[in-house]
């Protein structure tokens, strides 16, 4: 996404009560995601859409050994080797996609530890830590868009994706969390994408650089 389309405030620092957002648990929407913030701590996690597939080789697994079980003085060898090949390939990834949904996170700030976690992928459970970030070395937090960019017939995107970063004071960029919507429904997505950044700067004492939101349609007001 283009920088030079964000449309964004000036750097600020957050207002002295601005942690009053921090008060109660909630749960913001993302892509394929959702942000779980609570006093102590702001995860992002698959959003339970991801469970179908996890639920879905776990379904194949158990018809697989059902059948070998069952069936086995009947079936043919060379379907029962296909059948065992099915259990060994999706038996372990419907079990790792499981533990990655429920326990997993991508991303997890925490207070007490007074950190930024970015947390390995679907092989790696979610749970152990490729990224972090302290407190003291983060710069500020930005929200980004394309949502003034178009496309090369010169026609506006359909699709308008927010983008929440993290810049460090080396001034390196890591990816928190997006949202992505329809343009008529950019208004909402963009209101969380900077809801989820100032429960960030508000619980690491950063600075926010939101997104602006004037001039974009907002269908709740008509």
């Amino acid at each position: 996404m283009s920088k030079d389309a964000d449309r964004a405030h000036s750097l600020s620092q957050l207002p002295d009560d601005e942690p009053s957002v921090l008060t109660s648990m909630r749960m913001i929407p993302l892509h394929r995601a959702v942000a779980r913030i609570t006093p102590d701590s702001i995860a992002v996690k698959q959003s339970r859409a991801g469970l179908v597939g996890p639920l879905v080789a776990l379904t194949i697994t158990a018809v697989s050994v059902w059948l070998m079980t069952v069936f086995i003085s009947v079936l043919p060898l060379a379907l029962l080797v296909l059948l065992l090949i099915v259990t060994i390939l999706f038996g372990p990834l419907g079990v790792i996609g499981l533990v990655n949904n429920v326990a997993g996170t991508s991303f997890i700030m925490e207070r007490e530890k007074q950190s930024a976690r970015w947390q390995q992928g679907l092989l790696g459970l979610g749970i152990g830590t490729y990224e972090l970030v302290p407190f003291w070395d983060i710069d500020h937090f930005e929200v980004i868009t394309d949502y003034d960019d178009v496309l090369g017939s010169g026609i506006e995107q359909d699709v308008v994706h927010w983008e929440v970063i993290l810049v460090k004071t080396n001034a390196r960029e890591l990816a928190v969390g997006s949202v992505v919507a329809a343009r008529l429904l950019a208004f909402e997505a963009g209101k969380r994408a900077n809801e989820l950044a100032v429960a960030l700067g508000a619980m690491s004492g950063g600075s926010v650089e939101l997104a602006e939101l004037e001039g974009i349609h907002d269908p709740e007001k008509d």
